[in-house]
């Protein structure tokens, strides 16, 4: 995708994108790995690429510290004040309405609909992106040679008449698109760190807007989310100097994008339903 922040700068970001990488329902394991091809059972649940993976981008930046520092711990041990602090961020890109991009198109660009903005020069340790909870997802998954497809509700049916995009929205880290019943048991923040292929430290928060401005959704508020803030802390710091002319941004959804889950009833060649899986970035200035 190609932004032009100003005559001078301008933001690429290829079709593979969202750093979102805890947005899979609890039942998903986050050590999954890819899913086999055509595998003869199909007892625990994996990631593969999935056939459409639609969102909307509200608003790319950078910031000096964490914007989610009260969030912490990894996978199922993470605590949150549930804060967003943007004292030390700038914004690279905004869309008041939300730029709807398909990820699905790996290797195509794309155009992000909104206002471009130049960053001051300066090291960036952290970077953030604001996003819909709700994403278009598609995908299949062949088992012991029967083809297992995406219906309207996610669920798995394996009649291709039925075989559509549906609307995944995430609600609840813990139940995905439900709330748990039990205020305690709902989990409002995410986090993982990642320590091979694209390396750092990832956060989320479930949020909303409030007064114009974007605010953690508490567990005793689950269901009013109608936005995703997530932060990435990579390996190595974006570091924009006077000379830098453009940033590119890259993020994955090969073999990750989509988690495919297995049936819970008392045989392993069934699957149960597809739900939203991990994508990390990578970003190069140039």
């Amino acid at each position: 995708m190609k932004l032009l922040f100003n005559l001078n700068f301008k933001l690429l970001t290829g079709a593979i994108f969202i750093f979102l990488a805890i947005l899979f329902d609890a039942n998903t394991p986050i050590k999954s790995e890819t899913c086999e091809e055509n595998p003869e059972t199909f007892a625990t649940s994996c990631f593969k690429t999935p056939v459409t993976y639609k969102t909307r981008v509200y608003e790319l930046g950078f910031c000096k510290s964490d914007p989610l520092s009260g969030t912490t711990g990894t996978g199922i041990n993470v605590t949150s004040n549930h804060v967003i602090d943007e004292t030390s961020c700038v914004p690279t890109f905004i869309s008041d309405s939300g730029s709807l991009v398909d990820l699905s198109t790996i290797g195509a660009s794309q155009i992000l609909d909104g206002t471009n903005i130049s960053p001051p020069s300066g090291t960036y340790p952290f970077a953030y992106i604001k996003v819909s909870n709700t994403f278009v997802l598609k995908g299949t998954q062949l088992v012991n040679g029967v083809p297992f497809y995406s219906s309207s509700d996610g669920t798995a049916t394996k009649l291709l008449s039925e075989y559509v995009e549906w609307n995944n929205t995430v609600i609840d880290f813990e139940k995905g698109t439900e709330c748990e019943p039990l205020s305690n048991n709902r989990m409002m923040a995410g986090a993982e760190t990642y320590t091979s292929g694209i390396t750092g430290t990832m956060k989320a928060l479930l949020s909303h807007i409030s007064d114009e401005k974007i605010v953690a959704t508490t567990p005793d508020d689950c269901g009013i989310s109608n936005r995703i803030y997530a932060s990435f802390k990579p390996t190595n710091p974006v570091i924009i100097t006077d000379s830098t002319k453009g940033l590119e941004v890259l993020f994955s959804i090969k073999n990750t994008g989509l988690s495919v889950v297995p049936w819970s009833g008392p045989n392993d060649l069934e699957v149960g339903y597809f739900s939203t899986g991990p994508i990390l970035p990578k970003f190069q200035t140039f």
